[in-house]
């Protein structure tokens, strides 16, 4: 069925059910219902029908088969990565993006008022992470804008990385990668994101990661001079972390900064501030992102804090020409001074994402956002001090933004890491199969809590929704404590 003047009605009701089912479904406490085991999960490996089914039908076969083992992230009891993406101006700007059918490759035609709109959303992510942002007047290109609008953060990296190689090798984008053993990047040990590695192969410069040695989660800066001394000359650039994807740690942006122009100016500063770039929109909070107007270049992602559906991230650059350096122009589509297809590598036709992101910014205000990122820091370190003071517990991490990182200890040696992980892996598989709670769980190298460098596998709390309350966080505690001996007794 195709919308159209006869049917509008019976589509309107129709998309008034899917609604009903979406809001019933982030209703439920629980974070999983079901789980799908592979047997169950290649029965919805179908053919297609050879007749067309009717809506109804298919939206019964997908609340009966499908929807029962969808992870609700918007459950207060989620409590782990990503965000719950349930602003009500989010999804509103979510719903309008599908209906409206812009695409943000070109302005004149394909979105004539939706590349300003877009604009608009990056001059403010600029604002917030400290960047100078040109008044509206002086925009007359779309390199102006200062930033593009991605599908991901490993896209906003990859094109980090692509920026940082076409600066260090002016014109490869056209010769190709000449030397790559000059394509070095380094990176803070055991806490670089995935992203970064696979960027450099997908950009021909081979695997040349350079891992400078970390204190409490962010560079040893000693080191950080160091790996610099040794590879001068074959650095192209060096990442840094507003909240890495384990720990959520901000790194010391300044120093960085003056360590590495000192050692090399011509090397390109890049942060993955995909979750720290939040602190930004707190006044008690954003001082932790001093230096941070310094790099050449942010990724951040409004998916992951501002609860914001997936997906939107967005790589922002300190000088708007630099992104010249990549540009792309075809009279097939994008020959005019504001398409934003020039400036988007790797990606054409693209949706109204930021749509999203505008409703849920105006929907809360300059206020609004503040008191949501703090809100989120103080549950977190509301966390932090009740575990601190429960003897079963040691944390791992100090709380930079929302998260805290804690491993269940009661009746375990300390010099035993090994049953010390056991007991916390196992912890986590029964709480995952419950589907009561979530928690994430990853490995992550001991900054000296227990044993300085041993490979950990703690409990990682992040809070992701505005309904999560402490009374949320004290029924966990006890979960995850029961959880613990219940393991620990067998």
């Amino acid at each position: 069925m195709i919308i159209n003047h006869h049917n509008q009605k019976k589509a309107r009701d129709y998309f008034r059910k899917i609604i009903d089912v979406g809001i019933k479904f982030k209703m439920q406490d629980h974070v999983t219902t079901r789980h799908i085991p592979m047997s169950e999960g290649k029965k919805l490996l179908t053919e297609l029908p050879q007749n067309g089914e009717s809506l109804e039908k298919i939206l019964k076969e997908f609340q009966k088969e499908v929807l029962p083992y969808c992870t609700n992230f918007s459950s207060q009891n989620f409590m782990g990565f990503p965000d719950a993406g349930n602003s009500v101006a989010a999804i509103g700007g979510g719903l309008l993006s599908d209906m409206l059918q812009q695409n943000l490759i070109n302005q004149s035609f394909c979105a004539p008022s939706a590349t300003f709109i877009e604009i608009a959303v990056i001059r403010w992510l600029r604002q917030i992470v400290g960047y100078s942002t040109a008044p509206a007047s002086k925009i007359k290109e779309i390199s102006d804008a200062g930033g593009i609008i991605t599908p991901g953060g490993t896209s906003s990296n990859a094109i980090g990385m692509l920026l940082a190689r076409e600066n260090k090798f002016p014109g490869t984008m056209t010769t190709g990668v000449a030397d790559p053993t000059r394509c070095g990047v380094i990176i803070p040990k055991g806490i670089g994101h995935y992203s970064i590695k696979s960027s450099q192969m997908w950009l021909g410069c081979g695997h040349r990661l350079i891992e400078a040695e970390t204190n409490n989660f962010r560079y040893d800066l000693n080191d950080l001079k160091k790996k610099l001394k040794e590879h001068k000359g074959k650095v192209m650039a060096v990442v840094a972390y507003a909240g890495d994807s384990r720990t959520m740690t901000v790194d010391n942006f300044s120093a960085v900064a003056k360590i590495v122009r000192a050692a090399d100016p011509t090397i390109w500063l890049h942060a993955d501030a995909c979750h720290g770039f939040s602190l930004g929109m707190s006044k008690k909070l954003k001082y932790k992102l001093k230096g941070l107007e310094l790099f050449d270049s942010i990724t951040i992602d409004p998916h992951k804090v501002l609860c914001t559906p997936y997906v939107i991230s967005a790589l922002l650059v300190r000088k708007p020409s630099s992104i010249k350096s990549v540009i792309s122009v075809s009279d097939l589509i994008m020959q005019e001074p504001m398409a934003f297809g020039q400036i988007t590598p790797f990606l054409g036709s693209r949706s109204w994402n930021s749509l999203k992101l505008w409703f849920m910014m105006k929907n809360l205000g300059r206020r609004g956002l503040d008191k949501l990122i703090e809100s989120r820091h103080q549950l977190a370190v509301y966390l932090k001090q009740r575990l601190d003071k429960d003897p079963d517990f040691i944390v791992l991490n100090e709380v930079e933004i929302n998260s805290v990182m804690f491993l269940f200890v009661k009746g375990i040696d300390l010099k035993d890491i090994s049953r010390l992980n056991e007991v916390n892996k196992k912890i986590h598989e029964i709480l995952i199969r419950d589907g009561k709670f979530h928690l994430h769980q990853f490995s992550i190298p001991d900054s000296g809590k227990i044993k300085t460098g041993e490979t950990l596998y703690p409990q990682r709390f992040m809070c992701g929704n505005p309904n999560t309350t402490r009374a949320d966080i004290l029924a966990m505690i006890e979960y995850v404590r029961g959880l613990g001996n219940i393991v620990i007794a067998k």
